[in-house]
């Protein structure tokens, strides 16, 4: 039988994998379990790929079921990944509503690119993705983007956990080129946004999405129990979080005000209406309410309000409510804030996703360090 032998620089080290072809023409890549240092003489690579071969041949026979009776083992196969590896750990780790975000965008890559081996996927199939999503399916760019983004996370993830060699995506600028829609409110653009929804409940919310950098989600999903008043702070639960962990924002001045506002309104609400909330303790009723009843704001009615308060200012079509949590973010750091502190105040899952976002807003906060030269 045929097959070769060579390095690969994983981890610091060189590992020795073999590649072959199975009995059903499969071209196969398994770990031969040979290491050799990064730093390596002509000896050592020359005893190191000996091993290796006697490692491979041993494999190779075990793979195929050669010379023994058991099964040969089953291919793992990208729907089979999914389902018993990658989504299991999705559901630990990420919100649902990120979960089905993610499952949306592989089910229709599965649909595309077809249910094949994990490890036999080929760059070739990102553009015939990128391509039938685009000319057939007439899909935004931006859309693609994103679900481009799920998928690769979990090509990377399965790499990372050694189900393949290496990841398709590694190495490789995937994403179609577009126009980045997610930009900050200008000043002048907020105070109009401002002073439109001046005494209004959406001028409220916006205001404590600017203050707080909360996402809408978070907003329309916060209750009484999770505003700490004598702290100042609010404890947002993993359930309602797009990372799926707790996290801490801190109540600014105004942020609190806001807060208070919407205290002095259910209040009022609770003895006016008391069969409304008959049952209903104070701490489990939503911060953000009906005017009717102690039920939530959807999402979408916020969206709705929003949408109207801009059109009535006059302001771009291109900010949406989400450009508020970026506004948050860029102004912050502006004035000179951590990009530690605002990642955490964000929520992202690490720092280099702050970094990627908004870095080049700091770049002039750095203007005092080069300025030690001239002294």
């Amino acid at each position: 039988m045929e097959f070769k032998v060579y390095p690969f620089k994983r981890d610091k080290k060189y590992r020795f994998y073999v590649k072959f072809t199975d009995a059903d023409g499969i071209e196969r890549r398994l770990s031969t379990g040979v290491v050799m240092p990064l730093r390596h003489t002509k000896k050592q690579r020359k005893e190191a790929k000996q091993q290796a071969k006697v490692a491979a041949i041993q494999k190779i026979n075990s793979d195929l079921g050669y010379g023994n009776t058991q099964k040969k083992p089953e291919i793992l196969t990208l729907s089979n990944y999914l389902e018993d590896k990658y989504y299991p750990y999705l559901q630990t780790n990420r919100a649902p509503r990120t979960l089905e975000t993610y499952k949306r965008s592989l089910d229709i890559f599965l649909r595309i690119c077809g249910d094949r081996p994990l490890s036999t996927y080929k760059r070739s199939h990102i553009e015939e993705y990128k391509n039938h999503r685009f000319n057939k399916d007439e899909v935004q760019k931006t859309t693609i983007n994103l679900e481009i983004r799920s998928v690769k996370a979990a090509f990377n993830w399965a790499y990372k956990q050694e189900y393949i060699e290496k990841s398709i995506f590694r190495g490789q600028s995937c994403l179609f080129h577009v126009q980045n829609k997610k930009r900050e409110f200008k000043k002048h653009e907020l105070q109009r946004l401002f002073k439109e929804t001046e005494g209004t409940m959406i001028g409220l919310v916006i205001q404590l999405a600017y203050y707080t950098g909360l996402r809408q989600g978070e907003l329309t999903h916060l209750t009484w129990k999770m505003v700490n008043q004598d702290e100042k702070y609010l404890h947002l639960p993993a359930s309602i979080t797009k990372a799926n962990k707790d996290r801490q924002v801190t109540l600014n001045k105004k942020a609190f005000l806001i807060v208070k506002i919407f205290e002095n309104v259910l209040k009022v609400k609770r003895n006016k209406h008391p069969e409304w909330y008959k049952g209903q303790n104070f701490e489990d009723c939503y911060v953000l309410q009906k005017e009717r009843g102690f039920g939530k704001y959807q999402p979408r009615s916020i969206q709705d309000m929003f949408r109207k308060s801009m059109n009535r200012a006059g302001l771009p079509k291109e900010l949406t409510f989400h450009c508020l949590r970026h506004t948050f973010a860029t102004h912050t750091l502006e004035k000179g804030a951590d990009m530690y502190g605002v990642s955490k105040m964000l929520g992202h899952s690490s720092l280099q996703v702050t970094s990627d976002f908004y870095d080049h807003t700091t770049g002039l906060n750095y203007r005092s360090v080069t300025d030690l030269l001239c002294q």
